[in-house]
């Protein structure tokens, strides 16, 4: 096991660098001036522009911006940003308001998801496996930016139910509508994936045998369908935690929530090329890591798995 993890780990390297790499050679084909992003778009003296090029490096070539930017990796300086805060310390405090929104739409996903698969999956070809499939289908067509513009609209502004915004003084009433924007598309993967699984195990062999033992349906389905039937499902929603704090660039900027992809969105609009390096490519570790997790956890969902 122990190997295993560690084995892990070591392939997080190569893909940090490959990471790095990809984002500074996409960020050079943005057009626009950083310089004149910081200035507010206005008239900027030559000295003042050659001393913030100097500053953050922004005349050298990509591979030497990358050079500089590994070399402060390895000691977790990672620079500042245009506004002079370090971008270790950005991240820090936008990274907590991320991971709150993302376990909140994590939990709605899973609950939810797992909850209506399970009884379509139960009742297949039924009216409410029938209603759940459409519903589900409706939910992955539609934009997460058309969901949010539309929820934030009718319960933010004409409803009044919540605030349309949520600002910097966040509290956790205030991430719910982002929340359930946020995990929508999943949610209707995870009704999908789960109502298959389920489907497909109550034909299994070792179902048919508990029945055939006579234990009551709710045992059969507790202990021997719905724990088989979680080994797909856990992968998807374990890895979707890494895929949510992505989603929640959108999110945050429709909502101004005030986490940590709505700061690379101001980043990357400002042209701050290390700042969004270093806050994707943290991005990047945490799914890598949320992966190792989800691998581990199969281990405890299914006994005959074992890694060496």
């Amino acid at each position: 096991m122990w190997w295993y993890v560690g084995k892990r780990l070591l392939q997080t390297i190569p893909v940090f660098i490959g990471a790095v790499v990809i984002l500074f050679l996409l960020l050079q084909l943005r057009q626009g001036d950083p310089v004149l992003n910081l200035a507010g778009n206005k008239p900027v003296s030559q000295e003042v522009r050659d001393a913030i090029a100097a500053q953050y490096h922004l005349d050298d070539p990509w591979y030497a911006q990358m050079f500089y930017f590994v070399k402060g990796a390895i000691t977790l300086d990672f620079g500042n940003t245009f506004s002079g805060q370090p971008v270790l310390d950005l991240i820090k405090e936008t990274f907590p308001v991320t991971v709150t929104l993302a376990v909140m739409a994590l939990a709605i996903d899973a609950i939810l998801g797992i909850a209506i698969g399970t009884l379509a999956g139960l009742n297949r070809n039924g009216i409410f496996d029938s209603s759940a499939l459409v519903v589900s289908l409706l939910l992955i067509s539609i934009p997460i930016f058309v969901v949010g513009f539309v929820m934030q609209l009718v319960f933010g502004v004409k409803l009044g139910w919540t605030s349309p915004t949520v600002g910097g003084d966040w509290t956790i009433p205030d991430l719910i509508l982002p929340a359930i924007v946020l995990a929508i598309a999943n949610f209707a993967y995870t009704i999908r994936l789960t109502r298959t699984s389920v489907a497909e195990n109550l034909s299994a062999d070792h179902v048919r045998t508990a029945r055939a033992k006579g234990l009551a349906e709710w045992v059969v389905v507790r202990n021997h369908v719905l724990r088989n039937s979680l080994v797909p499902v856990v992968t998807y929603i374990g890895i979707n935690l890494g895929s949510l704090m992505a989603g929640a660039v959108i999110t945050e900027t429709i909502f101004n929530v005030p986490g940590i992809g709505n700061a690379a969105y101001k980043a990357i609009q400002q042209g701050e090329t290390a700042t969004v390096v270093a806050i994707v490519t943290f991005m990047v570790m945490v799914y890598v890591l949320m992966s190792l997790l989800v691998d581990l956890l199969y281990a405890v969902l299914d006994p005959r798995i074992r890694y060496v």
